[in-house]
């Protein structure tokens, strides 16, 4: 996120909403002075409000917690090799069409030099 001159990210956010919760501002009377502050770059009242409950429920960590599914690893090398693959096919079709290119580029030549040969015979 990006406020004025300052970038103000998700878990910096949450780290606000933690130390407001730990000064005891009562449920969510706060939110407008936040979003004042971030605008529209502020976590929307459904996940602030979510955070609230969770550091009033004694949580520390304002990251996110391991979720079950795939590593963000796996998911990093799944992108990798698809856009491998697909730089890979458009090399290759780069290197048809400028083939196709020089081919057809060919026959106009030689086409052309046909027709100069034909009329240079020409009676």
């Amino acid at each position: 996120m990006f406020v004025g001159w300052m970038v103000v990210t998700p878990l910096e956010q949450r780290a606000y909403i933690k130390i407001a919760v730990l000064r005891g501002k009562k449920g969510m009377e706060w939110y407008s002075k936040f979003v004042e502050a971030l605008g529209n770059n502020a976590l929307p009242y459904r996940t602030v409000a979510s955070w609230v409950g969770k550091f009033q429920q004694k949580r520390m960590s304002t990251s996110d917690k391991q979720r079950s599914g795939r590593s963000l690893s796996v998911w990093t090398d799944l992108a990798r090799a698809i856009i491998k693959q697909l730089m890979d096919e458009n090399r290759q079709s780069r290197q048809q069409t400028k083939t196709a290119r020089e081919t057809h580029n060919k026959r106009i030549v030689m086409s052309n030099l046909c027709v100069l040969c034909c009329h240079s015979f020409a009676p």
